[in-house]
């Protein structure tokens, strides 16, 4: 029989909708919640899969707290406890704003997708990104700490946070086909991104592609491109990846400040979820990258 890492995940998603349940008893000497980081792309898809499917725990990214007085990221459904010493979390100083916190777990996404890639980034100065969410300012973000001179951003966000951003230009509008030597989609839509990438150039695949058949083999073939994964977990060991995130939590620190950033942050009781995720799964989408359930 499986252990369970968690309890008491405080939202389901239940035939399309979110719900909000009461909290439960948890295990005596487990951390509880203090708050918690929406990742809309993939809970919208979980979301959408309830309507005809089972219930689903929502969310994934929440932070609990620990009697030493910090805290620890790791990977278990909103608002819910975590099983002491989990070798999956991610380690959170004392006195860290969540702010910070929550832009740093999407930085280092990127962060440890790009690993290999810092020369070429840096030798061709401009990266093309496909996104205007968390993903992809979380890709700006940990760009700009690399050093890279120019990135340009696609979106139709009408107030695109990234847009604040030194060195980053937002383009409503994709650039010529295949002229970009560097691309990274954070929005899941791989094959469009292809056709923006130049013949032999680099496409990199932060976001979740939205289908298993969205990028054919035969395409890449013809284009020559070098098409690389980038999801988190894919050949980084659990001491890289706090090591990388702990690199993105200083430089955010020490770059970003969330008071001075209008439109970068959302903090929602998470008891009142429920007409925010109505809102981000219908046409009233909010406009904050970063979205902070708070649990008491």
């Amino acid at each position: 029989m499986t252990r369970s890492t968690h309890a008491g995940a405080r939202i389901l998603f239940r035939r399309g909708a979110a719900v909000v349940v009461p909290p439960v008893s948890v295990p005596p000497g487990w951390s509880t919640a203090c708050y918690s980081v929406v990742s809309p792309g993939t809970e919208l898809r979980r979301l959408a899969a309830t309507v005809n499917g089972a219930d689903h725990e929502a969310g994934y990214m929440t932070i609990v707290g620990r009697p030493s007085g910090d805290q620890l990221l790791i990977p278990v459904p909103h608002g819910a406890a975590a099983a002491p010493r989990d070798p999956r979390g991610l380690p959170v100083p004392q006195g860290a704003r969540a702010e910070h916190v929550a832009a740093a777990r999407f930085q280092v996404m990127a962060a440890l997708g790009l690993d290999s890639w810092v020369a070429h980034c840096r030798t061709h100065r401009t990266v093309l990104v496909l996104g205007g969410g968390p993903v992809a300012v979380g890709c700006a973000l940990e760009l700009a700490r690399l050093g890279v001179a120019q990135v340009e951003v696609v979106t139709q966000h009408p107030r695109p946070a990234l847009a604040t951003l030194p060195g980053v230009t937002v383009l409503a509008e994709p650039p010529r086909a295949a002229s970009q030597p560097i691309v990274i989609d954070c929005t899941g839509r791989a094959a469009q991104a292809l056709t923006l990438t130049a013949p032999g150039g680099l496409l990199g695949l932060l976001g979740t592609p939205a289908t298993e058949a969205d990028l054919s083999a035969a395409a890449v073939h013809r284009h020559g491109a070098v098409v690389a994964g980038m999801h988190e977990l894919a050949g980084h060991d659990g001491e890289m990846r706090r090591a990388m995130f702990q690199t993105a939590l200083r430089w955010v620190t020490a770059t970003v400040d969330p008071d001075g950033a209008p439109g970068w942050f959302a903090r929602i009781p998470g008891e009142q979820a429920g007409p925010f995720y109505a809102a981000l799964a219908g046409s009233r989408r909010p406009a904050a990258p970063f979205v902070i359930l708070e649990w008491s």
